[in-house]
């Protein structure tokens, strides 16, 4: 009994994914207003009474898509990151990290930078409840490695730490969303160079 039971989970969770697999290539392709909950269920070859099994709407599924990849994509940067040691080595760890991540997930990204740039996320309970709680785990790390930076007279100490993360996070986003302009991410890993330097030219202690 139990080991139906354990298959009868695994084959509701392949399904999950498989539904979350197929409403990310359709949202990033069409945008969210574009996508149809039956263009979702056709791309995940399920009928569409299968996927209301899962999502009462495309709004639930949207959220727990976003939800599912952001966690994914935060949880893997803070892992990477977790025992280096350095300002400048985990800034690089970070930047290399988030190449590696660009390519695992093209798809994701590209709906969520265009998301990002758009009003869903702006002041809506999505990013309140879903995507800011995820993103403060990530800034808090990078505080804590730019406070040990300024302690040990590697960073300059007239610019606050947050406006450091703000910067590495929009460098890096800068030239992400220009690969992914370009549907071209090998783009993206030969700018790692080029992003220490734009970085660390402004908040290294001269």
């Amino acid at each position: 009994m139990s080991g139906s039971m354990g298959r009868r989970e695994r084959e509701h969770a392949q399904r999950y994914n498989d539904i979350l697999d197929a409403a990310e290539e359709c949202f990033a392709e069409k945008g969210f207003h574009g996508t149809t909950v039956e263009d979702v269920a056709n791309r995940a070859e399920f009928a569409v009474g299968t996927l209301y099994k899962f999502f009462s709407s495309k709004d639930e599924l949207y959220k727990a898509l976003i939800k599912e990849r952001v966690e994914y994509l935060i949880q893997a940067g803070l892992e990477a990151m977790a025992d280096v040691v350095g300002t400048e080595e985990l800034v690089r760890c970070y930047i290399e990290t988030k190449v590696r991540l660009c390519r695992a997930k093209p798809n994701f990204l590209r709906l969520y930078t265009r998301e990002r740039m758009g009003d869903r996320f702006a002041k809506t309970e999505l990013w309140r409840e879903v995507v800011w709680p995820n993103f403060e785990r990530l800034y808090t790390r990078l505080t804590e490695a730019f406070e040990a930076g300024i302690a040990e007279g590697a960073l300059r100490d007239d610019i606050e730490v947050f406006d450091m993360v703000v910067a590495l996070d929009n460098i890096t986003d800068g030239f992400l969303f220009d690969a992914l302009d370009d549907d071209d991410i090998d783009k993206y890993a030969t700018k790692v160079e080029v992003m220490m330097r734009l970085f660390f030219d402004g908040v290294a202690r001269k």
